[in-house]
């Protein structure tokens, strides 16, 4: 009895000591990126007009990916939406061009911020993608940047 005593004892305090110590884990922040040819995004459908926009993103060599194509807003962003507002993704210059990628419906919260992913992908130095309501007749207004709107992030 003394004897399993001590050899539990002595294994206690190598598993102890053996043990890793403890550590707070932070998540890492993602590089984020904004088209790189427009300030605002304004989509338009009725049965006369259909309104698109193509987003343009450059990605850096060596990127970590996936690069993920997002919408982001802080609290109360402002975003004119009337009608139809869900929007279609299509892949512009992918290995999927003309591809559905994805939908959204850009909305923005009055008390926190809104994060929404539309996809994920492989990253390429150049990445285009094309945002075009769904519906039949609608519009979506809002500006882009400055930390708000349609953006890719990598090295997440």
């Amino acid at each position: 009895m003394h004897f399993s005593t001590l050899v539990l004892g002595a294994l206690t305090s190598t598993l102890v000591a053996a043990a890793p110590a403890s550590h707070t884990n932070t998540k890492r922040a993602c590089t984020v990126t904004f088209p790189t040819n427009t300030a605002t995004i304004h989509l338009a459908k009725n049965p006369a007009i259909n309104i698109f926009q193509d987003l343009a993103f450059t990605v850096p060599t060596g990127a970590g990916g996936p690069c993920s194509l997002v919408a982001t807003f802080p609290a109360g962003y402002p975003i004119a939406a009337s009608g139809q507002t869900q929007v279609n993704v299509f892949d512009v210059d992918g290995p999927a061009a003309g591809a559905l990628v994805g939908t959204v419906t850009f909305a923005s919260s009055a008390t926190s911020p809104t994060f929404v992913t539309i996809n994920s992908f492989a990253c390429r130095p150049s990445m285009r993608y094309r945002l075009e309501l769904a519906g039949q007749q609608g519009a979506v207004d809002f500006a882009e940047g400055g930390g708000a709107g349609v953006a890719l992030t990598y090295n997440c």
